[in-house]
C-alpha cells in the first residue's frame, strides 16, 4: 500500500472521514428508523369480548388509530382517543390513561369503545403480518387486530346528487334548485348539504362492499314547500339501505343490498388545463 508521505494531506483525509463519520451519527440520531407500526392508519377489524372475538361494528365510521412519534391518536367508532406509547423492538405499551372527548354514542358503540380501551391498556407487544397488525397482552394472546386503511376512491370528490330511490323503487331527480351534495372524508366520516339542511355521518368501505350509519342533521327549518322537508327525509332513508358502489368515470352510482341503485352521483367536470400563450 503506498503511504501518504506529505502531512497537511494527511490531515485533510482525517478531517473529511471524520465529518463523514460524524454526519452519519448525526444523521442517524436524527431521522431514527421507524417501525412499520408506525405511519399508517390503522382500522380496528376485531376486539375481546368475555365471549372472544367481536367484529367491530359496520354501520358506523371506522375505528381508525394511528402511531405517530410517541403518540397514540383515532377512535373506537365514537369518541377521540390520545394517549402516549413506547416501543422496544416488537414491545410495545400504551398510556393505560389515554384522554377522551366526552361525546354520547349509541350503546353498542360505547361498549365498544369500553372494550378497546380496556384492551388498549393490556397491550404489552404487537405483530405485523402483511397489512394486518395483531396487539398482543403479556400471554402472548391477540386483544386487538386492526388493517392498514386504504385511501377511497370516494373520497376527494363532491357528489352531486342526480337521482335517488323514493322508498317506492323508483328513481326520481332531486327537486329544481335543490342542492344535494356528499362528501367522503378519509377519516371514515361522509358530510353534505341534503337541500335544506347539513347532514353528517360514518361510512365503513372494505372492497367494493360500503356501509352508510345513521344520519344526523342540523336542525334548521326549511324553506319553501313542505316536499322539501320530505325529500330530505327520503334521500337519508335511501343512503340507508346503501351495501355497495360503482364509480363510472365521473358518475358514483350507490347500491343497495339487490343490487338496485339507491342514490347516483355526478362529480363536476375536471377543469380544462390552461394552455400557456406562445
Amino acid at each position: 500500500m503506498q503511504q501518504i508521505r506529505h502531512p497537511r494531506i494527511a490531515m485533510l483525509l482525517i478531517a473529511a472521514l471524520s465529518s463523514a463519520v460524524g454526519a452519519t451519527e448525526s444523521a442517524s440520531a436524527v431521522e431514527p428508523l421507524l417501525s412499520p407500526l408506525e405511519g399508517p392508519a390503522w382500522q380496528l377489524t376485531d376486539y375481546p369480548s368475555a365471549d372472544g372475538p367481536v367484529a367491530a361494528i359496520a354501520k358506523a365510521k371506522p375505528a381508525l388509530f394511528r402511531f405517530t412519534a410517541g403518540q397514540i391518536a383515532g377512535n373506537a367508532g365514537c369518541n377521540q382517543i390520545t394517549g402516549a406509547y413506547r416501543l422496544d423492538g416488537t414491545g410495545l405499551t400504551i398510556d393505560k390513561h389515554l384522554a377522551s372527548t366526552m361525546m354520547a354514542c349509541p350503546e353498542s358503540l360505547m361498549q365498544q369503545e369500553q372494550a378497546v380501551t380496556a384492551a388498549l391498556a393490556r397491550v404489552v407487544a404487537y405483530r405485523q403480518v402483511g397489512d394486518r397488525l395483531e396487539l398482543l397482552d403479556a400471554a402472548n394472546q391477540i386483544l386487538l387486530r386492526f388493517q392498514a386503511f386504504q385511501a377511497s376512491p370516494l373520497v376527494g370528490e363532491t357528489w352531486m346528487l342526480e337521482v335517488y330511490n323514493n322508498g317506492k323503487q323508483a328513481l326520481v331527480s332531486p327537486l329544481a334548485g335543490a342542492d344535494i351534495r356528499l362528501e367522503f372524508r378519509e377519516q371514515g366520516t361522509l358530510g353534505g348539504s341534503d337541500g335544506c339542511n347539513r347532514y353528517m355521518s360514518g361510512y365503513r368501505l372494505e372492497g367494493d362492499r360500503l356501509t352508510i350509519g345513521p344520519i344526523a342533521t342540523t336542525r334548521m327549518t326549511c324553506q319553501g314547500p313542505d316536499a322539501v322537508a320530505a325529500q330530505a327525509a327520503t334521500y337519508a332513508a335511501a343512503l340507508g339501505t346503501v351495501a355497495g358502489y360503482r364509480i363510472e368515470g365521473r358518475q358514483l352510482t350507490l347500491l343497495d343490498a339487490d343490487g338496485k341503485t339507491a342514490a347516483r352521483f355526478q362529480a363536476p367536470a375536471m377543469p380544462a388545463p390552461v394552455v400557456p400563450a406562445e
